[in-house]
């Protein structure tokens, strides 16, 4: 690969970021006139329940459509923050709120800080146990969670009001008077307004990005440095907080709430909006929650629909059924905005941020990585027997052995995507054979995989700010804002990412999807990602697979420039070509024992690795 660009390049002008204004503005707009073109109070009403469904579903969102997480009892949420306000300006405050109504404007942002720590608590009550659970087990645990709080409101009548629920909870006033149904609707459209805001700002940030990551490739996010277990908690807790707020409004905007009002059939309604608007975008939620709330409003004046109201749900399911065959990704299907920082200014070729090392540097050939009689045993096979080498600073380790023989079983124990079964690798000066995947990236190790594994549905920028993840994550409520400084430390990575990219070759590629490069520009890609982990050593897993000769003396450039910005690499190959060429020392496996350790040259001549792979008649 050469340090220079053959292809055209085009610099892009400084993106103003007005286009990202257009929808908003849409939907604003739609919003505010709502009540001066909707005929009647009625409508009005029906558009702030439109609200509260938008805000529902844009919850549920973050953990069905951005974080890859079926949760079927969602409402229990919802439950949480609407009974919250009704105790707290009944049963609390209630006789407080008849002597003096304006205390309301103290007493309700009260409700709203209770109602996001107990819906955060129950969030965490169900998300913690649920992190190891996919697919139909976590769908069953969510689903008799949400259960379990609809039956415990139902019973526990000293709080809730049992099946009569709690009436009487005061209106949105603060003379204690009625209020038209333009104000409750306006007050709603605020705290929608800022809820959909907030959420926005967090998903185009670092936290989006982990979701999003561990949505596409769970294991590969780990490997960045995303503590995996921990963004999926933080997801259900968002995602109830916003679920607990809109509660808070709804048993305001309703004045009572009983367990009628929260039914099984709710959670499915809900996920059915998401799923109907674009699970996994920003608008897509909005756009299912006011067309199906209008409709349903619409729907109960058709003569059929009054003689059977459980038509409504069913044409809901099919709608989804028929839109999931013919538009699966739903009506909106505009990606994710995952960063607002901007680029677009081609860096100097050649050039890599040095990775951050504890202690004194180390001096050429020195151990900066040492294995040793490291075991793994799978049931009753052991991939690999007593492995013991050092990784010596300022040298390409070529890892070599037949189909089998525990080569890339030995990366991934290195990585910590696997455990040992026994044996010691210390790194650094450090024991980190039991750590997990995220602790071994954010000391200093990356890696490739055998098949290429990006985030697809990402751009090739976002994939390298996820690379850039353990630098960029921080205090998680600041993310929540959206105001130009938050971005900062942001922009420096964008720059950083861009660095990078020029480095490997693949600047021009910066904004287009992952899913839309071919094999090559997604193996450049997947080693930029790694590369953006600042990493002291890094293990590439068969990177020439499905290369042709000019790539993969491409490649070769590429590695030796990689170990000449000082990062240590370990490469497994079976592109002999490459392996000799680029390798300063070899290390052969077989059937998990190392048989040859020395250099390409002696390799080459070694007679148990010509019996390995030719046979004991090589000789």
């Amino acid at each position: 690969m050469s340090n220079t660009h053959t292809t055209p390049i085009v610099v892009l002008k400084p993106d103003l970021g007005l286009s990202r204004w257009i929808w908003p503005g849409i939907f604003l707009i739609l919003g505010l006139i709502a009540p001066f073109v909707l005929p009647g109070d009625k409508w009005v009403r029906v558009a702030a329940l439109a609200l509260v469904y938008v805000a529902l579903a844009s919850g549920l969102n973050i953990l069905v459509g951005l974080t890859g997480l079926l949760d079927l009892g969602f409402i229990a949420f919802f439950i949480v923050g609407a009974y919250t306000a009704a105790i707290f300006t009944v049963s609390t405050f209630g006789p407080l709120l008849a002597e003096n109504p304006a205390a309301l404007a103290w007493v309700l942002p009260i409700s709203v800080v209770a109602a996001i720590v107990f819906a955060g608590i129950a969030g965490s009550i169900i998300g913690y146990p649920t992190l190891r659970a996919r697919g139909d087990y976590l769908a069953i645990m969510t689903l008799a969670f949400g259960e379990i709080v609809r039956i415990v409101s139902i019973n526990w009548t000293e709080f809730t009001g049992g099946a009569v629920g709690i009436r009487n909870i005061p209106s949105l006033s603060l003379s204690g008077g009625a209020v038209p149904p333009t104000t409750t609707y306006y007050v709603i459209l605020v705290v929608v307004v800022l809820l959909v805001v907030a959420l926005a700002s967090l998903i185009a940030s670092p936290v989006g990005r982990a979701w999003v990551a561990i949505r596409e490739d769970e294991l590969v996010a780990s490997s960045m440095g995303i503590r995996t277990r921990r963004y999926k908690l933080l997801a259900y807790v968002v995602g109830a907080a916003t679920a607990g707020v809109i509660g808070v409004f709804f048993a305001h905007m309703n004045q009572f709430v009983n367990p009628d009002s929260f039914t099984l059939e709710d959670n499915f309604i809900v996920l059915s909006l998401v799923i109907l608007g674009g699970a996994g975008t920003l608008w897509g939620p909005i756009t299912g929650a006011v067309l199906w709330i209008f409709f349903q409003a619409v729907a109960k004046d058709i003569p059929l629909i009054q003689a059977h109201p459980e038509f409504r749900t069913g044409i809901l399911a099919l709608i989804v059924v028929v839109l999931m065959i013919l538009r699966p990704g739903g009506i909106v299907s505009k990606r994710l905005e995952l960063t607002r920082a901007r680029g677009g200014q081609l860096p100097p070729a050649g050039t890599l941020t040095p990775a951050e090392t504890a202690g004194p540097a180390l001096a050429a050939g020195e151990p900066v990585l040492r294995i040793r009689e490291v075991k793994q045993v799978f049931g009753g096979l052991t991939a690999l027997e007593s492995v013991s080498f050092d990784l010596r600073h300022g040298e390409v380790l070529g890892l070599m052995g037949p189909n089998g023989a525990g080569k890339s079983t030995l990366l991934n124990a290195i990585s910590g995507v696997t455990r040992a079964t026994s044996g010691a690798i210390e790194f650094g000066g450090e024991r980190t054979e039991r750590l997990e995947s995220n602790a071994v990236a954010t000391r200093g190790i990356a890696r490739t995989f055998q098949t290429v594994r990006l985030f697809w549905d990402m751009t090739v920028l976002e994939n390298l700010l996820v690379g850039g993840h353990s630098r960029l994550a921080g205090f998680v409520p600041k993310f929540l804002s959206p105001f130009p400084f938050v971005r900062r430390g942001e922009r420096v990575t964008v720059a950083e990412a861009e660095e990078v990219l020029a480095f490997v070759d693949a600047w021009e590629f910066r904004d287009r999807r992952a899913s839309s490069l071919d094999a090559y520009q997604q193996r450049r890609v997947e080693i930029a990602r790694a590369l953006m982990t600042r990493p002291r050593v890094l293990l590439l897993d068969e990177p020439a697979a499905g290369l042709n000769e000019s790539e993969t003396r491409d490649l070769a450039t590429l590695i030796a420039r990689i170990r000449e910005h000082g990062i240590d690499v370990i490469l497994i190959e079976h592109d002999m070509d490459l392996l000799m060429g680029v390798s300063d020392r070899i290390v052969v496996l077989d059937h998990g024992v190392i048989i040859a350790d020395g250099t390409p040259a002696e390799i080459r001549t070694n007679p148990a690795v010509l019996e390995a792979y030719l046979g004991s008649d090589a000789a």
